[in-house]
């Protein structure tokens, strides 16, 4: 038996599909580039899931440009205000002035065995 005769014999004991099930086979083939082509669905949901993060990420940047018109504005409008920013951000002084800070000192963290660190502890001199 020669190798046609055995793939006639193979192909011939194979069951012979109806139509149903060339409609079925059709419809899955033509679905495939659908769902997972270069323009499918897929990749369609995935792109417009960037294009919503991208929109979060202008927006906020679209306040912080806000931000800054507001600060150029008042560089703009009041001469002191660049005097004022280097005062409170910088610490900066003019010549011939005393910076004085108001407000409580920072506590030290309480070490064991004294609530109080002004407190000397027992057993020292």
């Amino acid at each position: 038996m020669n190798t046609l005769t055995r793939l006639e014999s193979i192909v011939s004991r194979l069951p012979r599909p109806g139509l149903t099930q060339i409609l079925l086979g059709a419809l899955i083939l033509l679905q495939f580039p659908l769902w997972f082509g270069q323009g499918g669905w897929i990749r369609v949901w995935r792109l417009e899931r960037q294009v919503e993060v991208k929109h979060l990420e202008n927006e906020g940047k679209r306040l912080r440009v806000a931000e800054l018109e507001g600060e150029v504005r008042d560089f703009k409008s009041s001469p002191r205000a660049a005097e004022e920013r280097a005062r409170y951000e910088l610490g900066m002084i003019m010549p011939g002035e005393r910076f004085v800070q108001w407000g409580e000192p920072a506590r030290p963290a309480a070490t064991a065995g004294s609530a109080d660190p002004s407190t000397p502890k027992a057993g020292r001199p």
